[in-house]
């Protein structure tokens, strides 16, 4: 017997009637917004095709537990990208913002990952910086330095996987 899915069928008008959701009902599909998305390139299951596709669906639960909701780093390259100005986006900042609000994570875990945003953005400042500054402009050059700062991060796994 196939699983069954909880669906919330006024789930896509709430999101888009919300600020920052507005263009989601124009969506056509189309995944320009995951074709050029950085973390959809180092993280095969994060896709805002999916997600969008989620929300319009109606699974609401599936999509404000999902860890996927927070890997978004607010490049934008999606909203510039997409014929539909959807704004994709601004979409995930309203289902986080739902996601806190109807208690499917807590507000300080949003600020966990506001912060390891801001963060994470002065490390890559500190790192072009330090490149910068010691001249290191070769591509050897700069993975052995990446090399020898990562693996001091003994939950990263040493940076192994692929990272060029």
């Amino acid at each position: 017997m196939a699983e069954e899915r909880l669906v919330d069928p006024q789930f896509k008008y709430r999101v888009a009637s919300r600020t920052g959701g507005e263009g989601l009902l124009v969506c056509f599909s189309c995944g320009v917004c995951t074709a050029g998305c950085p973390v959809a390139e180092i993280e095969g299951n994060f896709n805002p095709r999916r997600i969008i596709h989620q929300v319009l669906l109606g699974e609401k639960e599936s999509v404000l537990t999902s860890k996927y909701l927070w890997m978004c780093v607010g490049c934008y390259r999606c909203t510039a990208h997409c014929p539909q100005d959807v704004e994709f986006t601004n979409i995930l900042k309203v289902l986080r913002e739902m996601a806190v609000e109807e208690g499917y994570v807590s507000k300080e875990w949003q600020e966990i990952v506001e912060d390891l945003d801001r963060r994470t953005q002065k490390l890559r400042r500190d790192c072009l910086n330090y490149l910068f500054e010691n001249a290191l402009f070769s591509f050897p050059q700069y993975l052995d330095f990446y090399q020898r700062e990562i693996e001091k991060l003994s939950f990263s796994g040493g940076g192994r996987d692929n990272e060029r």
